[in-house]
């Protein structure tokens, strides 16, 4: 009997040394890259009672389902209930319930970033239809080519190569002429008195050279879109302390080409009351250069270098869906390494205004003839 009951613990430590060293390699927690690990598990593993191990497996499994859920929201190994954290579900009539409202915008304030994505899904797009994405898409790009051709009249490199330009029309952002920053006048809302002054501060609304017809349709339309969603949460982030509202301060397409490199890590400028809302045009992938952010850097006074080895997220969005996020977090543009395929992002600045204040400035930090 003795002889029996040895040999069945032996059997037993030998199946628990089997499973422990099929499953750490998958396990970051157990198998951290270093020397040391096989040996620390072959002399545990003798040990290890059989409930740990069915305990360690069911967090295994529960590890990998939710790593495979958030990766196709971020490439970085944080959390992975990060993700989870930023985003809202909005609802496909969204008047109906206001609830997301209230909770997008204590996300926002809490992170400095939330991400808006679909309740329902669809392939035609996310929150803003896909055809209104497609066809702002086609109207941002050729704006750019048109301004690129006026660039080119002057007898300059519209590429951008030679030396990066600055026109309220177009910006060229990186060295390599792959990166451009298309403002326009925000044609949407309500408040036509406000959206006319805006137009004269902001982008090519009257100061550069004026939309073509088509363009300022597709433009109009996917501003109200935008406006219709993002406006309700960011008011209700400003007013949830003090009776606040808020007006657009920029608007425009930020276009990367294939062969663009990855931006620094950066805010957007050093002041409260400003919320960047982007708005993917196409279905993001890794390889187009998605937008990473490191939520909860807003409200730090740490230099950004502080950050750069901190967890990043990378929400790889449907076209229509929304990223806002307060322009004192941190976060950078990646390169695109997709061989053929362009990124267009939309982008509205909303800055916050006491209620009854006729203050339409713009954003002087990014765009100087907002002045």
């Amino acid at each position: 009997l003795i002889r029996t009951i040895t040999v069945f613990l032996l059997l037993l430590k030998l199946w628990s040394l089997a499973i422990v060293l099929a499953l750490a390699p998958a396990d970051e927690a157990i198998a951290p890259s270093n020397n040391n690990n096989r040996s620390y598990l072959l002399a545990a593993a003798l040990f290890v009672h059989p409930t740990q191990i069915r305990n360690k497996f069911s967090g295994i499994i529960a590890g990998r389902t939710g790593r495979a859920i958030s990766a196709s929201y971020q490439s970085s190994p944080i959390s992975a209930t990060r993700f989870e954290e930023i985003s809202v579900s909005v609802p496909q009539k969204i008047n109906d319930n206001h609830r997301w409202v209230d909770e997008a915008a204590q996300v926002l304030e809490k992170w400095g970033v939330v991400v808006l994505v679909s309740e329902e899904n669809s392939s035609g797009g996310g929150l803003i239809a896909g055809e209104i994405c497609d066809i702002a898409n086609h109207a941002a790009t050729s704006r750019m080519e048109d301004m690129h051709r006026r660039i080119e009249s002057r007898g300059l490199d519209p590429s951008g190569v030679e030396e990066p330009y600055r026109f309220s029309e177009i910006v060229c952002r990186d060295e390599g002429g792959k990166r451009f920053d298309v403002p326009v006048a925000f044609l949407g809302g309500n408040d036509k008195a406000v959206t006319n002054r805006i137009a004269r501060d902001v982008g090519s609304g009257r100061i550069g050279t004026p939309l073509a017809p088509f363009q300022h349709d597709a433009i109009k339309e996917l501003h109200n879109g935008i406006d219709e969603i993002a406006k309700p949460v960011v008011d209700a982030l400003w007013q949830r302390h003090e009776e606040l509202n808020s007006h657009v301060a920029a608007s425009g397409f930020l276009i990367n080409k294939p062969g663009s490199q990855s931006q620094n890590w950066h805010r957007d400028g050093p002041d409260e009351g400003f919320i960047d809302c982007f708005v993917p045009l196409i279905d993001l992938t890794q390889s187009v250069g998605p937008t990473a952010i490191i939520p909860g850097t807003h409200t730090s006074t740490c230099s950004v270098d502080a950050y750069k080895k901190d967890g990043d997220c990378v929400p790889i969005l449907n076209k229509g869906e929304l990223l806002l996020f307060d322009y004192r977090t941190i976060h950078r543009g990646q390169g695109n390494r997709s061989k053929s395929k362009t990124r267009t992002l939309a982008y509205t600045v909303y800055k916050r205004m006491e209620s009854g204040s006729r203050d339409f400035s713009g954003d002087v930090h990014n765009f100087p003839a907002a002045l």
